[in-house]
């Protein structure tokens, strides 16, 4: 069987055997040198299972070059070897080749300039023009690049549980959100290619949120359920803007579904007079930047998709060993025999 290149319309993804390639370049940072930036859980788990789940969606391509860094390869995610990897790929990519390229990990804002950049694990704050990767670099290689669809995947607004910093003990600054940049120059290289796709985490103005019941920040999670098979049509072609559409759906699902387990534990604590409540979870919607890129198939379902079980849970503290708790537990009991 031909393999599946990545196409402007379904009468144009099959491409002759052998011809097309794709170029998979991932990269994501849990553990930062600079103490500056904030350490991320799940950066890393994210990039390794995506490159499984990447490499099993698009196995059908004979011609296939998957480049990973993270903090369990044995090359680390520096800006040497990132950079590197960069300038070979988008070198020597030909016309009908695909380029995706995935990170996750901190996007800063410096402040002189506003330019956006990519933080590598060891690039430094206070010196982001010679240790920081920025968006103009990547974008310039691969405006310079002769590969026709190019794919930039961008999970590079985290919280990482506290709020970035820059500058001594005695004087920090918060570090601004490079989001709006970041949109602006994807904007403006879309309107130059159409055959360039940007998928970020999150919209203007928001946080990528990593959550514990799941092993991975939300939109990467939901980036690998979708590769695994459900984003797939009826054909099992994998395109990537039905996949935007899953990802963005599930992960305002999730997320609204967590804040409602919170209202309903903060009612509970409301009603004991606990005045310590659950803050909730501002949203979470991914962005796409796409011009006329028309039916971009990103991939196929595997032949055998990997099951996912969602782990949920309800946790209600203070309550008493009474009737109240065990009719709970009875109810609770009942919901887990139905499913």
């Amino acid at each position: 069987m031909s393999p599946i290149g990545l196409g402007t319309s379904r009468s144009t993804f099959i491409q002759e055997r052998g011809i097309a390639k794709i170029w998979l370049l991932l990269v994501g940072i849990n553990q930062y040198q600079d103490q500056g930036l904030a350490c991320l859980r799940y950066s890393a788990v994210d990039c390794q299972e995506l490159a499984a789940a990447l490499a099993d969606a698009t196995q059908i391509f004979q011609q296939k070059e998957v480049t990973a860094y993270h903090d369990f390869t044995a090359e680390p995610p520096t800006l040497t070897n990132v950079r590197a990897s960069l300038n070979r790929i988008t070198t020597a990519a030909e016309v009908q080749d695909t380029i995706l390229i995935y990170f996750s990990g901190h996007g800063i804002l410096e402040p002189s300039t506003q330019q956006a950049f990519l933080s590598l694990a060891d690039t430094e704050i206070d010196d982001l023009f010679q240790t920081g990767l920025s968006l103009q670099e990547i974008l310039h290689l691969l405006g310079n690049s002769k590969a026709q669809n190019q794919l930039l995947w961008l999970d590079a607004c985290h919280s990482g549980g506290i709020t970035l910093t820059r500058g001594n003990a005695a004087k920090k600054e918060p570090l601004l959100s490079s989001t709006p940049e970041i949109v602006e120059l994807l904007q403006q290289r879309a309107k130059k290619s159409k055959g360039f796709y940007a998928l970020l985490s999150c919209d203007n103005e928001q946080q990528s949120w990593e959550f514990p019941e799941l092993g991975h920040g939300v939109f990467t999670y939901y980036l690998m359920r979708g590769l695994r098979g459900e984003a797939a049509d009826s054909q099992g072609l994998i395109e990537v803007d039905s996949l935007y559409r899953y990802v963005y759906r599930q992960t305002v699902r999730y997320i609204e579904q967590i804040n409602q387990q919170l209202r309903l534990i903060n009612q509970h604590k409301r009603a004991r007079g606990d005045t310590q409540l659950y803050s909730e979870y501002p949203v979470q919607t991914p962005k796409r930047i796409v011009e006329g890129v028309g039916e971009l198939i990103v991939g196929l379902k595997p032949a055998e998709t990997e099951s996912f079980c969602l782990r949920k849970a309800l946790v209600v503290e203070g309550v008493n060993i009474c009737k109240t708790t065990l009719d709970l537990s009875k109810l609770l009991g009942e919901l887990a025999d139905l499913n």
